[in-house]
Formats: structure tokens, sequence, C-alpha cells
């Protein structure tokens, strides 16, 4: 009889362990996003959690496609935790019922046997209008301009948005520059800016051009057209400095022609003086509605301009009506919010401080 219980107890605890298990849930599978312009970003957080009593070990999370990236805290759950998944995916190029998956890979087979859950977003993307112009091409186009004259040569006449840091004092501006951003960096014929692009090499930018013979090449050109004078308060610092730095002194310097910086975007933010100041985009100068014209005035026709606003409302409406009158102006599609939605404060600047 002890022999018969001895042994019915071992089988209990063998087989209670074979059936510990981690269990991976989500409280929405699918998400059934509202009908959206194209261009902007559909967002959502699924929540997983381990309802099983094994550790849950989540592997990966795919996105069926590049237009959707997938993000979450942490991949160990124990047993009743919960993690977000924050899935965002881009509209862009993108029109009519469109189904994305992402699919998440654990240590849990699941009912199928194949360690896989998917995640969908379902629903309906509209075509946006003309003169909007969508954040990923905004982003792909961005730039920095940087001046190393001395601050009077700036105050005299600089490129519209361009930022002010001394050819003395680049060096230690290195750190605090994004190190994926394309940078442009010019003085007034050239013969600064090649040391001034080492400088930024050997802190980890990759990115970095300077502008053939400087901004003289460019008046001598264009005129004064997107040259302005002014002491520099366009920028204290960036809000975000993050990413991989390649530190190499000894990489060519690769130079950037007036011809392609006449073809770059005019960026205007036309949001409030202290909404710039706290944070606006890397290049973007600050102006009032009512000085929208007169500075549009004063470029060529041809001069690609993005207009923005906090969330693409008044900076649509101002477009609009400058498009009525012939211009080729633009407005960022969702403003400086979907900006950050997709990208964060990447290329995001704060004035002074």
């Amino acid at each position: 009889m002890r022999t018969t219980v001895l042994l019915a107890l071992l089988l209990s605890f063998v087989t209670a362990g074979a059936l510990a298990a981690p269990r991976i849930t989500v409280d929405l599978a699918t998400y059934n996003y509202p009908d959206t312009v194209e261009g902007i970003a559909v967002a959502h957080t699924f929540i997983l959690s381990n309802v099983g009593d094994k550790e849950l070990v989540i592997e990966s999370a795919v996105p069926s496609c590049h237009c959707t990236t997938a993000t979450l805290e942490k991949t160990h759950l124990q047993p009743g935790e919960s993690v977000g998944l924050y899935g965002l995916l881009d509209t862009e190029g993108f029109s009519g019922h469109v189904v994305r998956v992402i699919t998440i890979t654990s240590n849990d087979p699941g009912p199928y046997g194949d360690y896989k859950l998917n995640l969908g977003f379902v629903g309906n993307v509209v075509s946006r209008q003309p003169y909007q112009k969508p954040v990923s091409d905004v982003f792909y186009a961005s730039y920095i301009l940087l001046d190393v004259r001395d601050p009077a040569a700036y105050a005299a006449g600089h490129f519209a948005g361009a930022m002010n840091v001394p050819a003395a004092q680049v060096a230690s501006y290195a750190a605090l520059l994004p190190p994926g951003a394309l940078t442009i960096v010019y003085d007034q014929n050239g013969s600064a800016s090649t040391a001034a692009v080492q400088a930024l090499h050997a802190g980890g930018l990759a990115a970095v051009y300077a502008l053939r013979e400087g901004i003289a090449l460019w008046e001598k050109t264009y005129g004064l057209v997107r040259v302005v004078p002014g002491a520099d308060a366009s920028w204290g610092h960036f809000l975000d400095v993050s990413g991989a730095r390649a530190y190499s002194s000894s990489a060519a310097v690769q130079m950037y022609d007036v011809t392609q910086l006449q073809s770059d975007y005019v960026l205007i933010d036309i949001r409030s003086a202290s909404a710039f100041s706290a944070g606006h985009l890397a290049g973007a100068i600050n102006l009032p509605e009512s000085g929208i014209n007169a500075f549009v005035a004063t470029l060529p026709w041809s001069t690609p301009i993005i207009v923005y606003s906090a969330d693409g409302s008044d900076s649509d409406r101002v477009v609009y009506s400058l498009w009525m009158g012939g211009s080729r102006a633009q407005s960022l599609l969702g403003g400086l919010a979907e900006w950050q939605k997709q990208h964060g404060n990447y290329l995001v600047v704060a004035s002074g401080g």
C-alpha cells in the first residue's frame, strides 16, 4: 500500500512538472484602425501577457513589411506578467484596405505547435491632399546647416535655419549633434570647412559635408536668396542625440555643391515663439502667419517650401491659401506631433540653454 501511494505521489509530481508551461495571450489580436490619411502613422499598443506557469520568452516580433515597426520594453515575462508591444504602421504609399501583421515568436508552442502569435492592423487608407507633405518624405530629406564663421559674420547674413558654431568650438559640439543626420558645414569661402568636417568626423559624425566654396559662392550664384541677417537664437540643444557613432578622423571630406543646397527645402514653423523655443525641427525658421507671404515672395518659385504647425491643421490652412496664389509650398502632414509620433525627438531642437 505504501509503495502504491508513493508511486502515485511521484507520478503526480512528474505530471505537474510536465504540464508547467508558458502561455502567451494578447488583449486584442487585431486592431481595426479608423480611416486614415495616407502618410499618417497608425499606432497601437498590444498588451501581451503570460497566463502560463512558466517563464515566457519572446524571441522576436517581426513585422510583415518595413512600413511597420514593433517595440517591446522586455522579452522575459514571469507567470502573471504583461508587457506592451508598441506597433506603428506608416501608411505612406498605401491606399484602400490595408492589412499588416506583426508575428510574435516565443517559447509557447501555441495551439498549432508553431510557436507563433500574429497581431494585425486592419483598416482603410484614404488619399491626402496634393499640398500635404508626409513626414517620411521630409525625414529622408532632412539636414542640418552648420555655419562655422564667427558670430559677427553669421549675424551679417547666414542661410535661413543655419546654426552657428564657430570653427574653434566645433570639436566640442560633436557630441551634441545627432550622429546619423546629414550635416552640411559652411564658412565664408570654404577655407575653414574642411577642418571643421574632420573635427566632426573625429567626434563620431559620419554624414558630414563641406559646402564647396562656402556662402560666398552661393551669393555669387544666387544672390541673397535664403540669406537672412540676425544673431543666432535658433538653437540651444538637440533633444535626442542618441545613435551609433563611428569615431574616425581619417574619413575623406565630402563636398556639397550650392546647386544641391539650392534644391533642398526651406522649413517654416508657424507656431508661437514659445512653442518654437521649446522644440522645433532643425533648420526651421519661425514666422507668424502674417509674415509668410512676404518671405515666400523672396524665394524662387522652384524652391521647395514646407510649412508646419503643431498638428498640421494650421499649416494646411495657410498652405492651401498659398496654393490658391500659385505657390508650391506644402504642409507637413500631421505637423510636429506626427513627426514625434514617428521619429520621437530626432532632429528636434530647443532654443537656448
